[in-house]
């Protein structure tokens, strides 16, 4: 009877069919570097391997967005109970965690405060971000102020804060592990995950519509 050679791939997988029956499915665990699909990154330098466990050096931004917070260096089981605590499961929760976000935006404002110079018709307030007690204080003393000078930070996420040596609304605003979430956020917005082929059959097929 004829013999047919049937080579049907699917990623790594070559499956020999004769007359319609598998005879032998053979796997391969890597194809030569020659053979390699290209992915366009392959002469970049950029890295971020200090902020990543060794295992996630390679990821994508946009894969790392809704990883937990473990994916990053640094942050250990002890650290990620207190972050869960604070409502933090994930580097997103993190870089949009808002009182980062509000104590951050406070702390920049602060720097361009002129101290006595306020207008006198000014109506300028952050009476929704801070205790009454502070309300009326200029925006470096809020700087400074305590996390407890905070609208609606409760105890326990205060407690929290302390456990990792964050003490201020300033602390709060350097808070290294907050900024690198929101840089790995925003750093995804901006990525191609794509190979540099993948792209360009997608502009191929974009052309025969």
């Amino acid at each position: 009877r004829p013999h047919y050679l049937l080579y049907a791939r699917d990623r790594d997988c070559y499956i020999r069919a004769d007359c319609n029956l598998i005879d032998s499915i053979d796997i391969m665990s890597e194809e030569p570097p020659s053979k390699q699909q290209k992915t366009g990154w392959e002469d970049y330098s950029l890295n971020c391997n200090g902020l990543l466990m060794k295992a996630d050096e390679g990821s994508h931004f946009s894969a790392l967005v809704d990883a937990p917070l473990t994916k990053m260096e640094g942050i250990g089981s002890m650290s990620e109970d207190v972050l869960s605590g604070l409502g933090c499961e994930t580097i997103k929760d993190l870089a949009t965690y808002k009182f980062f976000l509000l104590a951050r935006a406070l702390v920049v404002l602060a720097g361009t405060e002129e101290a006595g110079k306020r207008d006198v018709s000014s109506a300028m307030n952050i009476d929704k971000a801070v205790d009454k007690e502070w309300e009326h204080k200029s925006l470096m003393e809020i700087a400074k102020a305590p996390l407890s000078a905070l609208e609606g930070l409760t105890h326990k996420a205060n407690e929290s804060f302390k456990a990792m040596h964050i003490h201020t609304i300033a602390d709060l605003a350097d808070w290294k592990f907050a900024k690198r979430a929101e840089a790995i956020v925003e750093a995804s917005k901006f990525e191609h995950t794509k190979t540099s082929q993948e792209r360009k059959m997608e502009r191929e097929m974009q052309k025969l519509n």
